[in-house]
């Protein structure tokens, strides 16, 4: 994988963003949030030499009325690595705090190395190692996470994935998974994806998740089914925060199905049914129907859906309807949704949620966007949202900057 000599330098291609976000919420008798968000990302391309790249971004923020989870300011570096690709076999190699999902990966992010690459016969690997970041009181000393995926296919027909992950906190094993990840498409117009996830530690299956997609028949019909099974304690095993350890030893089946018929037009049917078996908080199931419309600069819709459930929240009907317009630099969306529970909660029985959102590109850099939003629910009489939002864009490779 040696570089050829002499070669002409690289030119590199360097871009940058910065997304700025401003949500503001408040209630009744409630505390009021003002929040600076912002996330910048930057992203190099051949430096120095071709194939050699730099990827970036991180994010920081403060609440400019009230504290926030007890904290006024915080921020993270979401990723920071150098990496090369190889001339062959679709190699690459990255260094840094990488940010990864493959397989029983699962949006991990560690300081270390991963390494991946094609092998013959339809195979490929990835292998990762480093020091997890996250939060933990106990510091990071004697921290340790590695796995790797391998995989093997053939383009457009199959491809059957087996990975490995474990993580070490104090030098003790707090999770270690075993899963499979498949794609099978056997037949013209069918299509399987699907994962499951095996908790070594619990000696337990943590989460199944398949679905079946057939179609497009006649251009315009397609059917889709889906089935997932979830063991909750088994697949938050050792959560980042206790905040999000399940309370209870829950677990779900799901099981559903769905069709979609083009009616020509620009017009487009939905219909759904679902149905949840839980092991705790009892059964429900799920079915509606909806109607979308997309034509020239301009989309509308609605929906109706309806659950059935032992639960009292898991009882209620539920209409939505939405709208956009695009005219030039413009676009507006709004949307509504209204809620009706067969019994009441906190002596509630309707729920009605609003959003107003305008977007307008002043030019191809620069992108401002506003929305504002109002509900009254069972758990807020009167809650007040909005949002500004600032999205600039700058690539060095066009001589004015802007996207391409």
């Amino acid at each position: 994988m040696a570089l050829v000599a002499n070669a002409p330098p690289a030119a590199a291609s360097v871009t940058f963003e910065s997304r700025t976000y401003v949500p503001a919420r408040g209630t009744d008798g409630g505390n009021t949030h003002v929040l600076l968000y912002e996330y910048l990302a930057l992203d190099a391309e051949d430096i120095a030499t071709p194939g050699l790249y730099l990827r970036a971004g991180g994010w920081g923020r403060t609440d400019l009325a009230d504290e926030t989870f007890g904290r006024t300011t915080n921020g993270d570096l979401q990723y920071a690595f150098l990496g090369w690709r190889a001339p062959r076999l679709n190699g690459e190699a990255r260094v840094g705090r990488i940010a990864l999902t493959a397989g029983v990966a699962r949006n991990e992010v560690f300081d270390g190395l991963l390494l991946g690459s094609d092998l013959p016969g339809g195979f490929d690997i990835t292998a990762f190692g480093g020091i997890p970041v996250e939060t933990d009181e106990g510091g990071r000393s004697s921290d340790s996470l590695y796995g790797a995926r391998l995989s093997q296919g053939r383009t457009g027909l199959y491809r059957i994935g087996a990975s490995y992950l474990k993580e070490e906190n104090g030098g003790n094993p707090s999770r270690e998974e075993a899963g499979t990840d498949i794609f099978l498409s056997p037949l013209p117009l069918v299509e399987v994806r699907g994962s499951s996830l095996y908790n070594v530690i619990d000696k337990s299956w943590a989460r199944h998740d398949y679905r079946l997609a057939l179609g497009p028949f006649f251009g315009r019909l397609r059917l889709s089914a889906t089935w997932a099974s979830t063991d909750y304690l088994s697949y938050f095993q050792s959560p980042v925060h206790p905040a999000f350890a399940p309370e209870i030893a829950e677990k779900l089946d799901r099981i559903g199905g769905a069709v979609e018929i083009g009616l020509g037009g620009g017009v487009t049917f939905t219909g759904e049914y679902t149905a949840y078996r839980y092991d705790v908080s009892g059964d429900a199931q799920a079915y509606g129907a909806g109607l979308d419309w997309a034509g020239a600069g301009f989309s509308a819709g609605g929906a109706y859906r309806q659950v059935q459930g032992d639960a009292e929240e898991n009882r209620y009907q539920a209409i939505r309807a939405y709208a956009t317009v695009v005219y030039r630099l413009v676009r507006i969306s709004a949307s509504a949704e209204h809620l009706t529970y067969d019994e009441a909660i906190n002596g509630v029985k309707n729920a009605t949620t609003g959003t107003l959102s305008l977007g307008y590109n002043l030019s191809r850099t620069l992108e401002l966007s506003a929305s504002a939003g109002y509900g009254e629910t069972p758990e807020f009489d009167h809650e007040v949202k909005g949002l500004l939002a600032v999205l600039w864009r700058y690539d060095a490779s066009m001589k004015k900057g802007g996207t391409k």
